[in-house]
């Protein structure tokens, strides 16, 4: 292993991962079905969002992407997976260095869905996330794939 390029794939994939845990926690504010816009963010915040931390706390980029496939567009899946690459040939405790302590999704957080926007196939979703009694906005871009809405530009 080269280990002059490992300190700075670590520092560059921390930098990533910290961008993508911040997105998994926007992500993970709304429950309801891919039909309408809300309904997508809701399934996701509901549903999904402990599956693609939990695959992302331990390395699995692949299996985060897989989780992700029904939630989320294909190039945010697929962004998932090129995320993961810069982990290849790290060590566990590595990976678990760059990745950082904190819990990905929160014990105790709420969200409220605020103003849904829909023009054609693209839609975005405002929401606010609670936790520890902070308030946080968040906006969600949706697409239309297989008449499907899908939470889309979160990992791209």
């Amino acid at each position: 292993m080269n280990t002059e390029t490992t300190p700075r794939r670590a520092r560059r994939a921390t930098a990533l991962i910290g961008g993508t845990f911040a997105a998994v926690l926007a992500l993970a504010a709304c429950g309801g079905n891919s039909d309408t816009p809300e309904g997508a963010v809701e399934n996701f915040l509901d549903n999904g969002i402990e599956d693609l931390a939990n695959s992302m706390a331990a390395g699995d980029f692949e299996g985060a992407a897989n989780d992700a496939e029904e939630y989320l567009c294909a190039e945010d899946a697929d962004g998932l997976k090129e995320a993961g690459a810069m982990f290849e040939g790290m060590s566990e405790d590595e990976i678990k260095d760059a990745m950082g302590d904190e819990a990905l999704v929160p014990e105790d957080w709420s969200y409220e869905i605020g103003e849904v926007t829909e023009d054609g196939d693209t839609a975005s979703v405002e929401v606010t996330m609670t936790e520890d009694g902070e308030d946080t906005e968040e906006t969600f871009d949706l697409v239309k794939e297989d008449d499907a809405w899908k939470i889309c530009g979160q990992f791209a």
